[in-house]
């Protein structure tokens, strides 16, 4: 009796069970039923391995749909891949739009989707989100493609291992350039070698070194404090002899000064001799010499007022 109490409730057990999962299944099919999309369209040039129907599309981390399904596009190279993006999402977003009286994504110029994975785990999704059309240009597909299509543009793993081929593929180069390096190096140091380059430096320094050590001596020798007071001492004198000059100039073409005394004294004496009949032409000649020369202390008066410096420096050339 016991035995069988226990089967009973064992069948009763799992049929709930059952029941149960089937009710999940219904109601969260039943979810998605009522769920509005829009299909689009995108065509990889790489592998989507990891890439299974259901994985999420996603915009910038958001997810906005879903993978519907993954086939091979008409040309056998690159792998189609249909999306169904949920209208809500794209309408809270701001990515919805309305063509033909139907729903639609709001495809945008430097709008494409690119293979993106999870961390390390390697679970891909679709990555949807705007890149620099300069950078990632749309490229012509060798085939028809439907209207609702995103351009794809390659994802990051690709790009990586692009640059590492390519890499590879210029290591040949690398090494041949790098050997001629190495071989007009050698030739250099072999020449370097031959001409005793290196002991000429070492002299060239050597001497440049005893030059610095004399110009320190010599440094050392002068005494800067005393060419500072003897250069101070000549100063002073040479202020004292413009002073004076400068006072003989103003004695010497003051009203009484002696020139003016002398121009007077001549003009007098030239009076006299042109009134004295009985005075010989020898007079008269030495009258005329006597103004003469004061008119040329006159002068030189007149040019030591505009360049009072002319008695030191001399007097400047024309």
């Amino acid at each position: 009796m016991a035995v069988g109490t226990n089967r009973w409730k064992l069948g009763l057990f799992v049929i709930v069970g059952v029941a149960v999962a089937l009710t999940a299944l219904v109601t969260l099919g039943a979810s998605q039923w009522n769920v509005k999309t829009v299909t689009y369209f995108s065509y990889f040039d790489e592998s989507v391995q990891g890439l299974e129907v259901g994985s999420p599309v996603k915009f910038r981390g958001v997810t906005v749909g879903r993978v519907a399904d993954i086939d091979i596009a008409p040309d056998r190279r690159h792998v189609e891949v249909k999306d169904e993006l949920f209208v809500e999402q794209l309408v809270r977003l701001g990515l919805h739009s309305v063509a033909r009286g139907e729903d639609a994504l709001s495809v945008q110029p430097n709008l494409r989707v690119q293979l993106n994975q999870t961390g390390i785990t390697g679970v891909k999704f679709i990555l949807l989100d705007f890149f620099d059309p300069k950078t990632y240009p749309v490229v012509a597909l060798p085939f028809k493609a439907p209207k609702n299509t995103i351009a794809a543009t390659a994802s990051t793993m690709k790009n990586l291992e692009d640059s590492v081929v390519r890499t590879a593929n210029q290591f040949p180069d690398i090494a041949t350039a790098l050997l001629a390096t190495v071989t007009k190096l050698n030739i250099l140091m072999d020449s370097v070698e031959e001409q005793r380059l290196p002991g000429r430096a070492g002299d060239t320094i050597m001497e440049a070194n005893a030059a610095m050590r004399e110009l320190r001596g010599q440094l050392a020798a002068l005494n800067a404090s005393q060419l500072s007071a003897n250069a101070d001492r000549n100063l002073n004198e040479l202020n004292k002899t413009l002073v004076g000059v400068n006072s003989l100039l103003e004695r010497l073409g003051s009203d009484r000064g002696l020139m003016e005394s002398a121009e007077r004294a001549a003009n007098s004496m030239n009076e006299v001799a042109r009134g004295a009949q009985t005075v010989g032409p020898e007079l008269e000649l030495t009258l005329r010499e006597v103004k003469g020369a004061a008119r040329s202390i006159r002068h030189f008066v007149d040019a030591l007022e505009r360049d009072p410096d002319m008695l030191l420096k001399g007097r400047a050339s024309k």
